[in-house]
């Protein structure tokens, strides 16, 4: 699998400015009276020893010597409404032949009004990425104006803006604040993350807290984000709001882990807390793909800190101050489905919450789901395709029966029913059980979700997903 390195000590140090003060000009006025007329130039300068917020910095990446900027790709908007080019298929403008400024083109002849240039890259003439404005992450902190900025026109007007740039390194690569996986050949999926705390008041906040992520399965991994904060403000009415924030997480060929950590900050709204780490664990990019992005699948992980807060909305990540145990199962799909379900296990004495998100399942029928366990106490696996013994081309729960053993709990309704997925192929599952003493070695014991199609028969009893219990310690 191929690994992308991000450094965050490491920080390029050179910068671009687009020229004449962002200012319009009344002796550069555009033909047609009714539009203004957009351009960018260039000014390159030396970051290292005019910006001493770098001065801490040490080993600092230098510019590509000898490179000639070509060209830009930009993202301009108005409102949510893309007007050049978007933020995933930006538009290019040619910089003028040994000039530090880019060509007049149509497309940069605008309406009057306000817009916000949301991407903003330039590139040599064999497309080589030399220098990126920053549009958040840790390197929008070495410019003044990261993107988005905003740009107002008037008619008639020709505009200068200064959009200041950062060299490009690869190291650095998601501190620019874009999703760059696609300059490497690769992906990004997104996960976001929001939160509420409750003081001992009882009052419910939106949470002020920041979030570090390595690759891998601990903080030893490759650090993809360090301590990033959320957005906190109020509104005009003085309502304090937080934002999520969200990642950019690499999706490489293969199974891609994140190990995250979540810290409590202290706020202007609710006051000094002990800043820890509160939440903490490992996802992997099955369970972001399958269950937090795209307009299906879940928004956000939705944590709630303090006691009184309620439950977070997904435990997919432990809280390291809890003596409650937490196991989870990745199961993946079997007889060829395409079916995906992670269930997160809360033990605490002898209650036991279980939640479970379901993905790629059949649509609009209903999923039986249980937890299964050998009677000789030995680990439960998932079947081998050797375990298809008729050969008929499904391993049914029968001949799935001495791999991942009988059941030890239905993970149904209180009523007695089973969960039904929704017209896209997905259930979310919660429920509380007293065990009344029942003692289980929970690492030793399997999920087993049932429900699938065998030619033109639903059967409720097929496996479709299984996989095995692990500690999340």
């Amino acid at each position: 699998m191929k690994r992308i390195s991000y450094y965050l000590c490491y920080v390029a140090v050179l910068a671009m400015v687009f020229t004449s003060c962002s200012k319009e000009e009344d002796n550069l006025v555009s033909n047609d009276t009714d539009k203004a007329t957009l351009s960018f130039g260039a000014i390159l300068n030396d970051l290292a020893k005019s910006n001493n917020k770098q001065s801490s910095t040490d080993d600092l990446p230098e510019c590509t010597d000898g490179a000639t900027a070509a060209y830009v790709e930009i993202a301009l908007y108005e409102g949510a409404t893309a007007v050049v080019g978007t933020t995933e298929d930006p538009f290019r403008v040619d910089l003028v032949n040994g000039q530090v400024f880019t060509e007049e083109v149509p497309e940069l002849e605008l309406e009057p009004g306000t817009y916000s240039l949301e991407h903003f890259m330039v590139y040599d003439s064999a497309g080589n990425l030399l220098w990126v404005a920053p549009r958040g992450g840790v390197l929008a902190e070495f410019i003044e104006n990261p993107l988005p900025l905003s740009i107002e026109l008037g008619a008639g007007v020709k505009k200068y803006v200064d959009v200041s740039v950062l060299c490009y390194d690869d190291r650095d690569v998601v501190e620019y604040g874009y999703l760059f996986f696609d300059i490497d050949t690769n992906k990004a999926i997104e996960f976001c993350v929001f939160g509420n705390y409750c003081p001992p008041s009882g009052r419910h906040y939106p949470a002020e807290y920041s979030v570090s992520v390595w690759s891998g399965t601990n903080a030893s991994g490759t650090a993809l984000y360090t301590n990033v904060s959320n957005t906190t403000g109020y509104y005009d009415n003085g309502d304090f709001y937080a934002d999520p924030l969200c990642f950019a997480l690499p999706d490489t060929e293969g199974l891609d882990e994140y190990y995250f950590e979540i810290t409590l900050r202290s706020s202007e709204e609710y006051g000094d807390v002990t800043e820890r780490v509160i939440r903490r664990g490992v996802i992997n990019d099955n369970i972001v793909r399958n269950f937090f992005d795209g307009e299906d699948n879940l928004d956000y992980y939705h944590f709630r800190e303090g006691e009184g807060c309620g439950d977070d909305s997904t435990p997919i990540f432990e809280d390291p101050e809890s003596d409650t145990e937490y196991y989870k199962t990745c199961a993946y799909p079997i007889n060829g489905s395409k079916s995906v379900a992670l269930t997160y296990l809360e033990l605490d004495g002898d209650i036991l919450k279980a939640t479970v998100l379901a993905a790629g399942v059949t649509p609009d029928m209903t999923h039986p789901q249980h937890i299964h366990g050998l009677d000789s106490g030995a680990n439960a696996t998932c079947p081998p395709a050797s375990a298809d013994a008729n050969n008929d081309g499904y391993i049914s729960l029968v001949e799935g029966l001495p791999y991942y053993g009988g059941v030890k709990l239905a993970l149904d309704n209180e009523d007695g029913t089973f969960p039904m997925a929704n017209a896209a192929g997905f259930y979310t599952y919660q429920r509380t059980f007293d065990l009344n003493g029942a003692d289980f070695n929970w690492e030793n014991l399997a999920v087993v979700v049932h429900g699938m199609y065998v030619g033109e028969e639903y059967v409720a009893t097929m496996p479709t997903a299984c996989g095995e219990v692990a500690n999340l310690h």
